[in-house]
C-alpha cells in the first residue's frame, strides 16, 4: 500500500491541497482497491468475473472495428477518416 502525502504550501488554501490528494489517490487506484478488497473473492468466482471482463472486452473491440474507430487518434470523434464517409448525410 502506498502512503501519500501532500504538503499545503503557505500560500495555497486547503481546498487546493485537498483536490492535489485527492486526484493522486484516484490515480493511484487506491479507492478501487479498498472496495475491490473489502470481500474476499474465492478464486473460482475471480477467474469467472476476469473471464467475462476479457469477453466484454473482444466485443467492445469488435465494434469499435466495426464502426471505424481508431485508438489513439484525437479530434475525429471517435471515428476515422474513412469511418466519418460512412455516416448518413445531414
Amino acid at each position: 500500500m502506498n502512503n501519500f502525502s501532500v504538503e499545503v504550501r503557505s500560500d495555497e488554501p486547503f481546498e487546493k491541497a485537498l483536490r492535489r490528494f485527492t486526484s493522486k489517490t484516484r490515480k493511484a487506484g487506491l479507492l478501487r482497491d479498498l472496495k475491490k478488497r473489502r470481500f474476499y473473492t474465492k478464486p473460482s468466482v475471480q477467474k469467472k468475473i476476469n473471464r467475462q471482463k476479457s469477453i466484454r472486452r473482444q466485443q467492445k473491440a469488435i465494434r469499435m472495428a466495426e464502426v471505424g474507430f481508431v485508438r489513439g487518434v484525437r479530434g475525429t470523434g471517435g471515428r476515422s477518416a474513412r469511418g466519418a464517409d460512412r455516416r448518413s448525410p445531414r
